[in-house]
C-alpha cells in the first residue's frame, strides 16, 4: 500500500509533464488527443482484458502491467516531440488498463486479508491513492518548471518499477477458477451473465454521463490555469494538489460510514462535482474567479469524487460474483472511457479560450446525470434486477 501511493505521486508526476509537454503548442485539439490517446486503446482492448483477469492471476498481471509501463515511461523520457508522446500514451492506456482492472478484483483479497469490510478496504485504497496525489501535483509541477520534463518521466518510471517488485515479493495473488473465460467461449458470452443483471446495467449507464460531463472539464482545467487565470505549473500543481486533499478527506469519512447502500451516495456525489464546475463557470463568468476560490471548489469536489468511486466500486464487488469482477470492472472501464473521450472532443471545442463556459455545461450536465440517474435507479426493483 505504500508502494501504491508512491507510484500514484509518479503517475501525477508524469500527467503534469505530458498535459504541460502537449499544452505547449497551444493547438486548439493536442491536449484533447493526448486525453483520447490515454483512453482509446485501453477502451478498444478492454473486453478482452476483463476476460483475461478473471483467467489469470491479477496479482501477477499488475506486476507484469507495472514494469512494462516503466519501460515504456523510460523510452517517452528521451522522445519529447508530440508524435512519440501521443504514442506512448496509446501503449500506456493498454497497460494502465490491465492494471486498473486487476487491482479491482484484488481488492476484494485485501479486504480479507486487512481484516475489513469491502467498503472500508475501498477507502482505505482511497485513501492511498489520494494521499500521493497530494504529493504528487506539487512535485511535478517544480520539476516540469526546474527540473525538465524527461527526469519527470525517469521518476514515475522508477515508481512502476518498485511497485512490480514489491507485488512480486508480497505473495500478493487471486486464486482463479480456470473454467472462467475459456478460450473456447465466445466474448459476448463471458459478458451475457453480467449484462443480465439490470442493476449493474443502470448504474454503469447512468454515471457514465457523469463521467462525460466531467471530461468537458478535465480538458479545460489546464486552460483555465494558464488562460483563464493566468497562471503556470505550479498554480497548475497546486489546484490538482486541492482535488487530492479533498480525496483524502472524503476517503476519511467514508471509510468511517457503513455505506449499506452505496447506490445512493454514488449518485448523489455526482450531483456534487457538478455543482462544483456549476460553481467554478459561474465565479469566472462573473469576473470573480481566483485561485482561491478555485481551489476551495476543487476540495468540496475532490471529496465528493473520493466518496463516489468507493460507493461505486463496493456497488459492483457486491453486486457481482468474484469470478466475474475481472469483466465487471471492464465493462465500467469500457462506458466510462468512452464516455470521456466523447466528453473530451466536446472540450475541445471550447479550448482555449472557453475552459469558463466548459465548466458550465459539464457542471449542468453532471448535475442532470446523477439526479435523473437515481429516479431510473429507484424505480428498478431489487428483485428484479436479474432478467
Amino acid at each position: 500500500m505504500a508502494t501504491l501511493a508512491i507510484s500514484t505521486i509518479g503517475d501525477e508526476i508524469s500527467l503534469i509533464t505530458l498535459m504541460f509537454r502537449t499544452a505547449g503548442d497551444r493547438a486548439p485539439f493536442a491536449v484533447p488527443l493526448l486525453l483520447m490517446a490515454q483512453l482509446l486503446p485501453g477502451l478498444l482492448a478492454t473486453p478482452y482484458i476483463g476476460r483475461l483477469v478473471d483467467a489469470r492471476d491479477a496479482g501477477m498481471l499488475l506486476a507484469g502491467a507495472a514494469l512494462a509501463d516503466a519501460v515504456v515511461l523510460v523510452w517517452m523520457a528521451y522522445h519529447p516531440d508530440l508524435s512519440s508522446t501521443l504514442a506512448g500514451a496509446s501503449v500506456l492506456s493498454i497497460l494502465f488498463a490491465i492494471g486498473g482492472t486487476a487491482s479491482f478484483a484484488l481488492i476484494p483479497v485485501l479486504a480479507t486479508g486487512l481484516g475489513m469490510t469491502l467498503a472500508r478496504a475501498n477507502a482505505v485504497l482511497e485513501f492511498v491513492r489520494s494521499a500521493g496525489m497530494l504529493a504528487g501535483p506539487v512535485v511535478g509541477g517544480m520539476l516540469v518548471a526546474w527540473g525538465g520534463a524527461g527526469n519527470a518521466l525517469l521518476i514515475d518510471a522508477a515508481s512502476f518499477a518498485l511497485l512490480a517488485a514489491v507485488i512480486v515479493g508480497s505473495g500478493l495473488r487471486r486464486p482463479v477458477e480456470r473454467h472462467v473465460g475459456g478460450v473456447g467461449r465466445a466474448l459476448f458470452a463471458d459478458y451475457l451473465s453480467v449484462l443480465r443483471d439490470r442493476r449493474i446495467v443502470i448504474m454503469i449507464g447512468a454515471l457514465t454521463f457523469g463521467v462525460f460531463a466531467s471530461a468537458i472539464a478535465d480538458v479545460a482545467f489546464v486552460f483555465l490555469v494558464t488562460v483563464s487565470l493566468s497562471a503556470g505549473s505550479i498554480a497548475f500543481g497546486l489546484l490538482t494538489a486541492c482535488w487530492a486533499a479533498g480525496m483524502m478527506a472524503g476517503a476519511v469519512v467514508v471509510g468511517t460510514w457503513p455505506v449499506n447502500r452505496p447506490a445512493p451516495v454514488a449518485f448523489a456525489s455526482v450531483m456534487v462535482m457538478g455543482t462544483m464546475m456549476v460553481t467554478i463557470g459561474v465565479a469566472g463568468a462573473t469576473m470573480l474567479a481566483g485561485l482561491s476560490l478555485v481551489g476551495i471548489a476543487f476540495i468540496v469536489g475532490g471529496a465528493a469524487n473520493s466518496v463516489h468511486n468507493v460507493a461505486v466500486r463496493t456497488m459492483l464487488q457486491r453486486e457481482a460474483p468474484a469470478s466475474a469482477h475481472g469483466k465487471v470492472a471492464a465493462l465500467y472501464s469500457a462506458a466510462t472511457n468512452g464516455a470521456a473521450i466523447l466528453g473530451y472532443m466536446v472540450g475541445g471545442l471550447f479550448m482555449p479560450a472557453g475552459a469558463i463556459d466548459a465548466y458550465l455545461l459539464g457542471g449542468v450536465l453532471g448535475i442532470l446525470a446523477g439526479g435523473i440517474g437515481w429516479l431510473l435507479f429507484a424505480v428498478l426493483k431489487p428483485g428484479a434486477a436479474r432478467l
